[in-house]
This record gives C-alpha cells, structure tokens and sequence, in this order.
C-alpha cells in the first residue's frame, strides 16, 4: 500500500516568512505534504491560510488546519473560498486549543458540514473512545501521534471507516525536549528506555520517529505526520534514507503488509 508522509510545519510567530521557507527547503523534496496549524498552542502565529498559499506557489501541497475556536461562520465561508480559489484542496477541522477569552461558538461539526467547505477534502481528528457519528462525512481521520494511532485505526475499521486514516509521530532531538513533549501531548506514549536512550544515542529520538513510521506503514494507516520542533535538517536527511529504501515510481512510499 502506498503511504503518505506529512510535515507539520512549525508557523512564524513574526511578520516574516523566512523560518516557513527554510522549512519548506529542508522538507519539501522529501515529504508529500505539508501541515499547516492554525494558532496552536493557543498562540498566535502566521495565518494557514495565507501560509497555504504560500505553500502552494512553491509546488509543496498544503493540508491547512482551521480552528473553530477563532472564526464565526462568515469567516469561516471567507477562508474556504480563499483556500479554493487558490487551489488548496486539503483542510483539517479542529475546534482549537482552549483560551481564556474571545472563544467561538463554532464547533468542528458545523464546520464539516458547512456548504462552503464542499470541494474541499475535509479531515477531521479521530475520537478516541467515541463512535465516528457526524464524522462519517469526513474524507479522511488524524489520530494521535505514536504507535497508539494503530490502535484507533483498527478501532476506526470495526466501524467500517474505509477512507484515509493518518497516524503521526515527533522526532524529538534531546531528552529536555522530549520530556517536554510527553508532559504535553495526550496519548503519545514511548517504550520503556525511551529517555534514558539519549544518554548512549543523541539521535535516539530521531530513530524512534522512524520506528514508529515502520510500525504505522505496515499497520494499515495510511499516512503519517511528522512533528519536528528543532534538529530538522538532520531529520530530514534520515527521513530521506528512509524513503528512499521504500519508494517506489510514482514517488510514494510502498509499505510491506
């Protein structure tokens, strides 16, 4: 099967695009698409919206993630008729991480469903313990990060979800980082030793990244999204040796089932 490889883009938090064009130069030639987050963290940065656009005059496929958090529904039917216009056709429907103030009353389901978003390949995050319900009218599902995103695809598959499922993974370059990012992320576990691992291989974290690729790419999902918050050049050039002992003519990663 084939399988698809996406980089989250880390977005400016200043009014210059140089940082979003390195990233596009390292990853580029390397991934099949890029993810645009839309204020994560509860911090403002660039908008996808425009950052897409960018992506795409540069040849790099953008799939562009919009919070319902931030935007009302004129908005939101203005930022889908942007993103059409310009030729963008992916977008990922999150509700947003949770702020003090200023909150929509937008949830991701009216977003899916709305009008405006029709031409558009919609994509929203797996529930975790729930049935799909309204998100059967999604074209394609992201669950969590790690191995354990096997585990809501095979969850997802019992209830009949046919269309793209996509895992994901973080390539996290030091043990600070990675103690970090575990203290943050829900349900992106590590096996035992993870840590300590660093000690002996600094580039343990880069390693277990591409295990964890292994692991989804023959375990029936069909793509994955790559969080690389620093080291990225390194990562690029390992995730490079990577695709390249896997892929096959036309450009896409083959995986062994």
């Amino acid at each position: 099967m084939s399988f698809r490889l996406i980089y989250e883009i880390d977005p400016p938090r200043e009014a210059t695009l140089t940082k979003f064009f390195r990233q596009l130069e390292i990853f580029g030639d390397v991934v099949d698409a890029v993810l645009i987050p839309d204020n994560h963290l509860g911090r403002s940065a660039l908008s996808s919206v425009a950052l897409a656009i960018e992506a795409t005059k540069r040849g790099v496929r953008p799939i562009v993630a919009l919070n319902a958090r931030d935007r009302n529904h004129l908005r939101l039917h203005s930022d889908f008729l942007t993103l059409r216009a310009f030729g963008v056709e992916e977008v990922l429907l999150l509700f947003g991480d949770r702020i003090e103030t200023g909150r929509s009353d937008l949830t991701v389901r009216r977003m899916l469903e709305h009008e405006g978003g029709d031409g558009l390949r919609r994509g929203v995050v797996a529930p975790l313990s729930k049935a799909l319900a309204w998100r059967r009218a999604a074209d394609f599902l992201v669950t969590q990060l790690g191995v354990a995103g096997l585990k809501s695809a095979a969850a997802l598959r019992e209830q009949a979800w046919s269309k793209p499922v996509y895992g994901g993974t973080a390539a996290l370059p030091t043990r600070e980082m990675a103690t970090r990012v575990l203290a943050s992320i829900p349900g992106f576990t590590v096996p035992d030793g993870y840590l300590a691992a660093f000690e002996d291989d600094p580039e343990s974290g880069f390693r277990f990244a591409l295990e964890c690729l292994d692991e989804l790419c023959a375990g029936g999902v069909d793509g994955a999204h790559l969080v690389v918050p620093a080291g990225r050049v390194r990562f690029a050039e390992m995730l490079g040796d990577w695709v390249a002992a896997r892929r096959r003519p036309p450009a896409v990663v083959e995986c062994q089932t």
